[in-house]
């Protein structure tokens, strides 16, 4: 009867017992980049656009798509990660109406107040309500598939919420208005996505809420809904 050891099973007393599968996905990655940094690296990117015009603002939004749309790829997310399953449940699909809901309240409000004015300018409401629709899905797939995901692997879900509202509504300054607004929605949507995993029915909210919100306060206040060197430049 051999008495070999096999190394491969020898244990330290005081070794923790990690399984495999419960490892991050991004211990293994070149150079060392962990999701902190893709977070670091893709927000730098979105705020050197924001805060840059002409062709310049070109390229910081080509290498913010890039990065962007190139770790997803490479991480190989799944459809049900990037909140893009359709076969998902849809039981989040209460949040449209309820965003609808509290847009009658905005618009109602801008009319008591004077202010409620039409957003839509230069083109019929069911484009600019599409590009609306098309903004908003882009910029959930940004916050929830991109930053939600990878913060809520490196800080946990609860932390997560909030540093990706965070840096949701940071990146509306200096609107005055977007700013505060995009923090509390950052905040619901986030956590949304968090249970529901699904960015179509937040998409679909954004949009209701945002042209809503756009006709119920001043054009001089939100300048035309603009953040960044756009806000400052708007006349």
């Amino acid at each position: 009867m051999s008495t070999a050891v096999n190394p491969s099973a020898a244990k330290a007393p005081n070794a923790p017992n990690i399984s495999p599968s419960a490892e991050s996905e991004f211990n293994d990655i070149p150079y060392g980049l962990g999701p902190v940094w893709e977070v670091v690296v893709g927000y730098s990117l979105i705020e050197a656009a924001l805060w840059t015009a002409g062709d310049l603002r070109q390229v910081w939004s080509i290498a913010t798509v890039v990065w962007i749309v190139g770790l997803i790829v490479y991480r190989g997310q799944s459809l049900r990660e990037l909140g893009l399953d359709w076969t998902a449940p849809l039981h989040s699909l209460w949040v449209i109406p309820a965003a609808a809901m509290i847009s009658g309240a905005m618009l109602f409000g801008g009319h008591l107040a004077g202010t409620l004015h039409p957003y839509v300018v230069n083109r019929g409401f069911f484009s600019a309500a599409l590009g609306y629709l098309f903004w908003a899905l882009q910029q959930e797939l940004m916050l929830q598939s991109f930053f939600f995901h990878r913060l809520e692997r490196a800080l946990g879900s609860g932390k997560a919420v909030w540093v990706a509202a965070g840096l949701f509504a940071l990146a509306h300054l200096p609107n005055p208005v977007l700013a505060p607004a995009t923090l509390i929605g950052g905040l619901v949507f986030c956590k949304l996505f968090r249970r529901y995993r699904n960015i179509y029915t937040l998409a679909v909210a954004q949009t209701i809420l945002g042209i809503c919100f756009a006709a119920a306060v001043p054009n001089t206040v939100h300048h035309h809904m603009r953040v960044g060197i756009g806000y400052l430049t708007f006349q």
